[in-house]
């Protein structure tokens, strides 16, 4: 018995040793990531230089360890689930850098179930696309993803996005907005 508690005391310190660069709460946390990873990490405003996947998003994903599921109903082209973050951020390049902007707004407040070692987080969220060519998409959609403690803080390796169309107008009071309890 006192084996058993003594490897599970050890179990228990070195897993928490593993998880020490991953917060729990405030900016770093996987909520507070979720968010500004839709509201900064995705936007793109008129003037913004070139968006490179791997300049722009290195604080979310892992491009060290580019593998995990990576799905979304909106990516342009042909597919829709990838396995490889870096390939699943490079198919977004062409969208980004084809608009004049790309904006979008919280609907619901972040929800976060936050392990040592993962989380899983979700949120609603609006967005519009103000394409050069003058088209404008307007779309209501919910993300999840799923994170994992590394070296470097909690990283995205699971992604599902949901996403529909809507009227523009619908959403133009919510655009810029992080959502309620943000």
């Amino acid at each position: 018995m006192k084996t058993t508690l003594l490897t599970l005391a050890m179990l228990m310190a070195g897993s928490s040793l593993s998880a020490a660069p991953c917060a729990q709460s405030g900016p770093d946390s996987p909520g507070a990531l979720h968010a500004d990873w839709m509201m900064e990490g995705w936007e793109r405003r008129e003037g913004d230089p070139n968006f490179v996947f791997e300049e722009k998003m290195a604080r979310y994903y892992d491009l060290q360890d580019t593998r995990g599921v990576f799905y979304d109903n909106f990516a342009p082209g042909q597919t829709q689930l990838f396995g490889d973050a870096a390939v699943y951020g490079a198919n977004w390049e062409d969208l980004q850098n084809a608009a004049r902007s790309v904006l979008h707004g919280l609907t619901e407040a972040n929800e976060a179930l936050v392990g040592d070692g993962v989380a899983s987080t979700t949120l609603g969220f609006v967005g519009q696309i103000d394409r050069l060519d003058g088209e404008v998409i307007a779309f209501d959609g919910r993300s999840q993803l799923g994170w994992a403690c590394t070296e470097d803080g909690w990283k995205i390796q699971h992604e599902l996005n949901y996403a529909w169309t809507v009227d523009p107008e619908e959403i133009s009071d919510t655009l810029g907005q992080r959502g309620t309890g943000q």
